[in-house]
């Protein structure tokens, strides 16, 4: 996909987000649903089957659209700071080790279900303008972070380059948003996080990107 084109299915995150979020807005201007001790219920669930699907939902993110940000926000949320963040972490540093993989050893016409041609061109540009530093800015950016993987197996960067560059970016953004879901004590505050994470990535995204465009 060029980015120039219309939404596809790594949208659907932001999307899907975008819908909780006004759908949350709806009901809570309606009185439609109670929200009260939701947060208390979340804490109250058991941490190891919270932990495992917490990690199987940010894993399979390579291939599915699953939005990671409230995902990493609910690991603080549930399994406080330490734990929290071991498990976004892990998950993250997984997904982003999955979709490498696929890009390197996954026959052509599957890797082309998840990263088309422009898309790989586009990958190559921002490779250039960034270095393997790359890797961990992507790490920030959902809408990025699955395609950066799979081309980064694609092009056959080196699997340890690839994979030390994406903690550096992982562990900053993991730390922010399982801090912020850790003090989190009503749905407002997780919904609040998680719309700030929104727009802060998808600014970011856009500040790039024209970065990038406007490099020789």
């Amino acid at each position: 996909m060029s980015y120039e084109t219309g939404v596809r299915w790594k949208w659907i995150p932001f999307v899907v987000l975008a819908f909780v979020l006004l759908s949350w807005l709806v009901f809570e201007a309606l009185d439609l649903i109670d929200f009260e001790g939701v947060v208390t219920r979340v804490r109250g669930i058991d941490p190891v089957w919270a932990a495992v699907a917490i990690f199987a939902l940010l894993v399979v993110d390579v291939l599915l659209p699953v939005p990671s940000t409230p995902l990493i926000v609910l690991a603080g949320t549930a399994l406080g700071l330490p734990l929290g963040l071991a498990l976004a972490v892990i998950g993250s540093l997984g997904s982003s080790a999955a979709g490498y993989a696929l890009g390197r050893f996954a026959r052509p016409w599957l890797v082309r279900k998840v990263v088309t041609i422009d898309e790989l061109t586009e990958m190559r540009r921002w490779g250039r303008q960034f270095g393997p530093w790359f890797f961990g800015v992507a790490r920030g950016i959902p809408m990025m972070a699955e395609t950066v993987s799979v081309s980064a197996g694609v092009s056959r960067v080196s699997f340890r380059t690839f994979m030390l560059f994406t903690l550096t970016g992982t562990v900053p953004i993991c730390a922010a948003y399982v801090f912020a879901g850790s003090q989190a004590e009503t749905v407002e505050e997780i919904v609040m996080i998680c719309a700030a994470g929104l727009l802060l990535t998808v600014g970011l995204f856009y500040l790039l990107r024209r970065f990038v465009k406007a490099a020789p």
